[in-house]
């Protein structure tokens, strides 16, 4: 089994691969920790592996706000940075706490190379989404560490190219560039170790990226990763272990939480 990122759509996709089966929806205890918190089969049965951040806002959108932040959009994507950011602000205006327009207006700063006002707006977009959405608690972990001289200036931007490019070993040279460059650098380990076909050296690169002291996306994504490997080597109770404590940990991102009940109920479907 191994689970897919998008990091960058409406949607975060997890993909897995797991013995046909029919596993009957039940009671039965998949895991339990330490402090008594439980997660059974009937808990997992409605997770599908998918998560859309637009059910994340608990009241409708205004339709005006929505139409100022599709426009400024498409103006972004044609590089009218600055049309686009007049167009979030007036969305921002409509909608104060919806966070993808102040989301966007951190990503079009950014692209405009004004790495202080798109921190500015990241920090915001983790106000109103504490919780995580899309790549904040990435861009955040590394243009602060930018700021306070932890990581070289441009970093942030650097790594954006390995989502960017489709050709997997130019993937591949820019993780190792980073890794090779900024070792403490943790999300440039996860994308290394996500484009590794061993799985021994995809676990070493996965424990390196740990010890990085990773943001929480980063570590939610290795560990969840870590967690697949685990299980393909036939050690399933540590990897449900990994998955039990992710889901329950407050530190963990909304997505992370939903993608980890996912990898725990293709563990625990899976026949061995």
């Amino acid at each position: 089994m191994k689970v897919i990122r998008s990091l960058w759509g409406l949607v975060v996709l997890a993909l897995f691969s797991c013995q046909p089966g029919d596993a009957q929806v039940s009671d039965s205890i998949i895991f339990k920790d330490s402090l008594g918190h439980i997660l059974s089969q009937a808990d997992l049965a409605a997770t599908t592996g998918q998560v859309n951040y637009e059910i994340m806002n608990n009241h409708p959108i205004n339709t005006a706000a929505k139409q100022l932040h599709e426009e400024a959009r498409v103006l972004g994507q044609s590089g009218q940075y600055d049309e686009s950011i007049r167009k979030l602000e007036a969305a921002m205006d409509l909608e104060p706490t919806w966070a993808y327009p102040v989301y966007d207006l951190a990503f079009t700063y950014l692209l405009k190379g004004d790495s202080a006002k798109a921190l500015q707006f990241y920090q915001k977009t983790d106000e109103l989404q504490p919780k995580g959405f899309f790549t904040t608690k990435t861009a955040l972990y590394t243009l602060e560490g930018e700021k306070a001289g932890k990581f070289p200036s441009g970093l942030y931007m650097a790594y954006m190219q390995i989502e960017w490019t489709q050709d997997a070993n130019e993937k591949f040279q820019i993780a190792r560039t980073i890794t090779d460059h900024v070792p403490d650098f943790a999300p440039a380990w996860k994308e290394l170790a996500n484009l590794l076909d061993d799985n021994t050296q995809r676990l070493n690169v996965i424990d390196t990226g740990l010890s990085k002291a990773p943001d929480a996306e980063t570590q939610g994504v290795l560990l969840i990763n870590k967690a697949i490997i685990l299980d393909d080597s036939g050690k399933k109770e540590e990897a449900k272990k990994i998955l039990g404590d992710l889901i329950f940990s407050a530190a963990t991102t909304t997505a992370n939480v939903e993608l980890a009940k996912f990898a725990l109920k293709s563990i625990a479907e899976n026949k061995q």
